[in-house]
């Protein structure tokens, strides 16, 4: 069989899988998500509570829909800003905690998530910290930055501030196997970030004008949020590089480094704590469903990175654009 003859029966097997996908495995195929959220407590006994949330996984405003692969959940752009209305309307909540493990993800959904943690700070006056695990950065870091600490665990790797359009041209493969694009355009710059034609010279200096932009605004968050640290350092270390907690705490990027306890307890002693300073404040999240938690580390937000088919679904799908990402990628 020809090599051309081999990639479009793979390129047609992969079509109509994702197509039965699709038939076979609604948003209800494993149960409906109950409608509200339920408390879970996960430590403490005291009468005050400290909200954890959950930042995991890549971050965007999709909600994750049922797969072979697991059932669907609601995007984290949604969960955040239910959890907070949930939180401003209990007047035992005293802290938030966002537990941040998190390469980043698209633009919008980063900047979303920090503008609604940003307003109920200043809303409510309840004190957020950040609590970064294994990885906070990118757009994970730039959530960060709308709360009043950060804290990193030892082994934290952070950082990566910046922008990148994720994109690849595979038109010179396809002429090889006579595939050729036939797509009308009402202009020269309509298929702009297309992999199916060359990139001129003038489309790539629009492209980049738009990560510099967005690049701009990243680091305007991140001087407003870090405004201890020099204008001109930030500038020399916020070029995409990622830092392990030690270098994040020397350059002032994070504000101390400990374990999750420790971090409980330096909110306790926050000037904005307004919870009893003397009795241990009870761990709680909010969920759908019944899981059960016996301890902080097993909060997690279930693995929302794609599987390999979804991954290859995503280059035939009608869905598939070029986007902008506050991510670290490799």
């Amino acid at each position: 069989m020809s090599l051309r003859k081999h990639f479009l029966i793979s390129l047609a097997f992969l079509f109509l899988s994702s197509q039965l996908q699709n038939c076979i495995i609604g948003p209800g195929a494993f149960g409906a998500s109950k409608p509200n959220f339920e408390e879970k407590l996960i430590s403490g006994k005291g009468k005050d509570k400290i909200l954890l949330i959950p930042i995991e996984g890549v971050i965007s405003d999709e909600s994750r829909e049922a797969t072979l692969f697991g059932g669907g959940r609601e995007s984290l752009v949604a969960t955040v800003k239910e959890s907070l209305k949930f939180a401003e309307r209990d007047k035992q909540i005293k802290g938030i905690i966002l537990k941040i493990n998190s390469p980043g993800g698209t633009v919008t959904a980063s900047d979303i998530i920090y503008e609604e943690i940003d307003r109920f700070r200043k809303k409510t006056g309840i004190p957020v910290f950040s609590i970064f695990m294994d990885t906070a950065a990118s757009g994970a870091y730039y959530i960060a930055m709308a709360t009043d600490f950060l804290g990193a665990h030892p082994t934290t790797v952070t950082g990566s501030v910046g922008v990148i359009m994720q994109n690849v041209n595979v038109k010179e493969g396809l002429d090889k196997l006579g595939i050729k694009d036939q797509s009308y355009t009402s202009g020269p710059n309509k298929a702009l970030g297309s992999p199916l034609i060359e990139t001129s010279p003038e489309q790539k200096r629009i492209l980049q004008s738009i990560v510099d932009n967005l690049f701009d605004r990243f680091f305007k968050v991140v001087k407003k949020g870090r405004p201890n640290v020099p204008e001109s350092r930030l500038k020399e270390i916020c070029d995409g590089r990622i830092f392990t907690a030690e270098q994040a705490k020397k350059e002032g990027m994070v504000d101390a480094i400990g374990y999750f306890d420790d971090f409980v307890l330096q909110m306790t002693l926050h000037p904005k704590y307004q919870g009893d300073r003397t009795d241990s404040p009870r761990i709680i999240i909010y969920q759908r469903g019944s899981t059960r938690l016996e301890n902080v580390y097993m909060a997690n937000e279930p693995n929302n990175n794609p599987s390999t088919l979804t991954s290859i679904e995503g280059w035939i799908s009608p869905k598939s654009s070029a986007r902008f990402f506050y991510l670290w990628d490799i």
